[in-house]
Parts: structure tokens; sequence; C-alpha cells
């Protein structure tokens, strides 16, 4: 089945902590990596995103899919498994601070599951690849900066 990978730096005006914060809040990845609506979230006592369940929207049809755990390491990198009925895949953020700035950089691999998801899987990919950068800037920059 066919496969696309992505990627995306963006810079955060914001210590590495905050951005890390704010990967724990599932409304933060309806932002980030082609997913429209979070509509399910298991936070664990600790207040960690361990998983979701969340629709994306392609040609107008919703699909529900699941993020599930792919690797954690506190304060630097979170990795989902994310899976439709029509597309599986593994979006990473990783962080890296620097002085009171944090770089961003978010990779997305997807695949096609079956054959009507691969026939429709260029216009699905090339979707999902224009949009990351902007919403990875989007996330970035909704740190502010230092002085506001």
């Amino acid at each position: 089945m066919p496969s696309k990978s992505f990627h995306h730096t963006a810079v955060a005006s914001a210590p590495i902590d905050d951005v890390w914060a704010a990967l724990d809040q599932p409304q933060t990845w309806e932002s980030i990596g082609g997913i429209d609506r979070v509509v399910d979230s298991n936070i664990d006592a600790d207040g960690r995103l361990r998983g979701f369940s969340f629709d994306t929207v392609v040609a107008g049809v919703p699909y529900r899919g699941k993020a599930t755990p792919a690797g954690r390491e506190e304060g630097r990198l979170i990795s989902w498994n994310i899976e439709n009925a029509e597309i599986a895949g593994t979006i990473t953020v990783t962080l890296l601070a620097e002085d009171s700035e944090t770089t961003i950089t978010v990779a997305l691999t997807v695949e096609s599951k079956g054959m009507l998801a691969a026939m429709f899987f260029s216009a699905v990919s090339k979707a999902i690849g224009t949009g990351l950068p902007g919403s990875v800037d989007a996330f970035a920059s909704s740190f502010g900066g230092p002085d506001e």
C-alpha cells in the first residue's frame, strides 16, 4: 500500500515545559497533523494524555479514528499511532529547548489500508502535506512572544 512521510519544524516563543504541557491537552491535537476534532480522550491521574479518538474530514466525509501511544519521552518526545478505516500512520512531536524558545518538529507518516484508500491516497496525502506546515506554525505561534 502507498505511504508518504511529512515533517515540519517551527519555533515557539515559550519554554519547553509550556509547550510540553500543551501536548497533554486534547484540543492541541485538533491543530496538528490532520485531526479535525478530538471526540474522546484518555487522561491519566497525573494529567498525561494517554490516547484519544478523533474525526478527520476528507472530501466532506468524516472518518472516526483512534490515536494510541507509540512512544513518550517526558518533556522531549510524544508519538501516536493513528488509524481510521482508510489510513494508518504515526505522528511524532519532538521538542528541543533553546534558551527561552522551543523548537517543535512534527513528523507524520501515513499509509493507505485498502484498495479504495489507495485510489485516493495521492489526493489525501497531498492535503495532509499541504496543511501540516501551517498547522505546526499556528501551534508554535499560539504561545505568543515573550512580551505577550
